[in-house]
């Protein structure tokens, strides 16, 4: 069955992640070398090292390159609750916490 999704399929995103990261970094690798070569190919060893010390000075100024895709996973040992009907009730620190449900209640109002 081509196409079809099995039970032994299993997606692993920290690795998709990694694999994509490593990628990343690769092309950039790459794009980088072949600047230098260009660099050296037209002004000889002081263009290659002009063409580097651009790069280093980019890194400098810029910062290191940051990830635009952030991987947020969060898993929950039970189901989560309908906070709409039964409000939020959590434990911070030691200290249990409630929020009414939103819209609040009649007793929540004062008259």
């Amino acid at each position: 069955m081509d196409g079809a999704v099995s039970v032994d399929d299993h997606f692993d995103a920290v690795a998709f992640e990694r694999e994509e990261r490593a990628e990343r970094a690769e092309r950039a690798a790459t794009l980088k070398l072949s600047a230098i070569e260009a660099g050296r190919r037209k002004g000889g060893i002081a263009g290659a090292a002009m063409a580097g010390a651009m790069f280093a000075v980019q890194e400098i100024y810029e910062g290191p390159p940051l990830d635009a895709d952030i991987v947020e996973v969060a898993e929950s040992p039970d189901e989560p609750g309908d906070i709409d009907t039964d409000g939020i009730e959590v434990t911070v620190g030691g200290v249990d916490v409630w929020a009414p449900p939103p819209g609040g209640t009649d007793d929540s109002r004062e008259t």
